[in-house]
């Protein structure tokens, strides 16, 4: 794991304040740090971040101990230039430089981006992106299966990283389809509501509705979120979805849909459901509703 802590210094380059200043803060206890060794005090990601949301600013000024393969990344970073970090995020996954993407989606977050930030603007375009690729046959499988397992691995370490929202007592149930191994996407919602206070439980890929329906039985869920990025055209899969679909009614519970494979109104409307979400800020912007 690429547990990350930064110096004094760094913290001065990227608040545009004195290496003093930033001294001064952790010795009053405002800003949370740990020691090395020889006495020096290093900042973890979530206290760097939860600092910036109390203060109210974000790390704008540029890092310079970090050696990007681009130099001007810094830049882009702290404009949002979106169209060069992907480039980045792009290359460094195809190199197999999972540490430095997990860096780089680092510094995004001290640039005030949240998961569903990162999913929509950089790792679900990169990953597109890496399967356009490989239709037009500019890339091999295995050069896209190495970029997408990269993405999904550098978002895995940095999550344990990020600031979550106290606990609140819900339950969400996330699984995609027979047929559908979209891992990274049935992640991504339940990092999702993770980070919002919710618990868990993701059932991964390739369940049949009707073991999502008897955990729904079992379990004292809140929430249950099917996603697919493959259609769901299937009579079957249509009438196995049912059981779910009245199981979640009888608890009391919305079902909603999400991914490209119920993009279509036609396909959805085969599906008992409460709502659909093309996209991650949609989707949070639900799961703050249901946490009041």
């Amino acid at each position: 794991m690429n547990d990350r802590r930064y110096t004094s210094r760094e913290l001065a380059q990227m608040w545009n304040v004195s290496e003093s200043t930033i001294k001064r803060w952790a010795d009053r206890g405002e800003l949370r740090c740990s020691r090395t060794a020889g006495g020096h005090r290093r900042f973890a990601l979530s206290d760097i971040c939860s600092f910036q949301m109390q203060r109210g600013f974000e790390a704008t000024g540029l890092l310079q101990t970090e050696e990007w393969e681009d130099p001007d990344i810094e830049v882009a970073v702290n404009e949002k230039k979106f169209d060069k970090v992907r480039q980045l995020v792009f290359y460094l996954s195809s190199q197999n430089q999972r540490y430095k993407v997990q860096n780089l989606l680092e510094r995004l977050c001290m640039r005030g981006m949240g998961i569903v930030d990162l999913y929509d603007d950089i790792l679900v375009p990169v990953s597109d992106d890496a399967t356009n690729k490989h239709v037009k046959k500019e890339i091999s499988l295995a050069q896209q299966k190495l970029i997408t397992t990269n993405l999904e691995d550098a978002l895995y370490f940095l999550f344990p990283r990020l600031i979550r929202r106290l606990q609140n007592g819900k339950l969400a149930l996330c699984a995609a389809p027979l047929n559908c191994y979209c891992t990274p996407t049935v992640n991504a919602i339940s990092r999702i509501v993770e980070v919002e206070g919710w618990e868990c439980m993701n059932l991964g890929v390739n369940v049949p509705y009707e073991a999502m329906a008897e955990m729904v039985e079992k379990e004292p869920v809140n929430l249950v979120c099917v996603v697919s990025t493959q259609p769901c055209n299937g009579k079957n899969a249509a009438r196995e979805f049912q059981r779910l679909s009245r199981t979640a009614q009888n608890f009391r519970i919305p079902v909603i849909l999400g991914g490209k494979g119920f993009s279509e109104e036609a396909c959805r409307q085969r599906f008992p459901h409460d709502d659909y979400f093309p996209s991650f800020r949609a989707f949070r912007k639900y799961v703050i509703r249901l946490s009041r």
